[in-house]
């Protein structure tokens, strides 16, 4: 137990200097070479020697996909447009289904009392072929024939891994106690970073580095090493032309409605139905829509011919390598 606290002292020891600032501050007051250091250290092959659970893989080959994704309005942000883009890959229609139970900053503790207090809830049907249960509690819609179920910590926290205890671990032993699936595999969905200091006091890129190695972390203590890397997608477009004013957001924290989502989608796409249907993003000829909302305080950048190979290109960089910045 001594050496195991002892391996996270480093960790401890920045999120306790950035969690002390309270003004957007200079990249060397955080430190950032030694996140950036001990982030390089883990993040390309992120052993996990005291994981809570060995997770399954994707069910690689089977050619059929049932997705239950349980978050929050960041889940729904990334979600956006796959039904757009599973149309467009030419993949049955039938072999598939994608389903999400979403609430506002939603956390891991809120929906560990959603499980407990049996509350009803309702799985909103997001593309291809609809389950048998829509509505009931968790348990009731977690029972059915799921092959991913992805889970996710709210953005405020998900940087503090201290705050996923011992609320993950309580939706693990549930998921795996109810879903009669024993194959089920779990995955992770990784925040992205808010627009620069417009509602926390650290740059997008900053915030990213605390989120990756909070990601990291997880992974290694609790062993759901299937992740969805959004945030390092949309990191990797902020180096980009595709880069805004709003850095991909629309309003501080939520994606751009046109191309912040559509790189979200595509990454979640990437990871999920890539290997399980031997697919790609690259190439996908979806354009979707992008409609602004009233309440929006940056303007949306459409996707557009011109732009979704550059999106393609961050979602997939991101795949490959989820805890590092891609120049592209």
């Amino acid at each position: 137990m001594f050496k195991l606290l002892l391996r996270h002292v480093p960790l401890f020891a920045m999120l306790y200097v950035c969690l002390s600032l309270s003004s957007c501050k200079d990249a060397d007051e955080l430190n950032v070479e030694l996140m950036e250091q001990r982030l390089a250290e883990v993040g390309a092959h992120p052993e996990h020697p005291y994981s809570y659970i060995q997770n399954h893989p994707l069910p690689l080959g089977k050619q059929t996909l049932k997705v239950l994704a349980i978050g929050n309005s960041f889940t729904r942000d990334a979600l956006w447009f796959v039904s757009e883009l599973l149309e467009a890959a030419d993949v049955d229609v039938q072999s598939y289904s994608v389903y999400y139970v979403t609430h506002e900053a939603a956390s891991l503790q809120y929906w560990w009392g959603q499980a407990e207090d049996e509350t009803r809830l309702t799985a909103h049907h997001l593309a291809g072929r609809r389950m048998t249960q829509e509505s009931g509690t968790l348990a009731e819609l977690l029972a059915q024939d799921w092959d991913v179920i992805t889970l996710q910590q709210n953005s405020e926290n998900s940087i503090l891994y201290a705050s996923f205890h011992p609320y993950l671990h309580h939706l693990i032993d549930f998921i795996q106690q109810h879903c009669p699936n024993p194959d089920v595999t779990l995955a992770w969905l990784m925040a992205w970073s808010y627009n620069d200091c417009d509602y926390h006091p650290w740059t997008n890129y900053e915030r990213w580095l605390l989120i990756a190695r909070t990601t990291v972390q997880m992974v290694q203590e609790d062993g759901i090493d299937v992740v969805i890397p959004v945030g390092t997608a949309i990191q990797n477009a902020r180096k980009t032309s595709l880069n805004s004013k709003s850095q991909l957001t629309s309003d501080g924290w939520h994606l751009d409605t046109g191309i912040g989502r559509y790189i979200a989608a595509c990454t979640w796409v990437e990871t999920l139905f890539g290997p399980v249907y031997g697919m790609s993003i690259n190439g996908n000829t979806a354009l979707p829509q992008t409609i602004d909302a009233p309440s929006q305080r940056y303007p949306s950048q459409p996707v557009t011919e011109e732009n979704r190979p550059i999106a393609w290109q961050c979602a997939v960089a991101a795949v490959v390598s989820p805890f590092q910045i891609t120049l592209l």
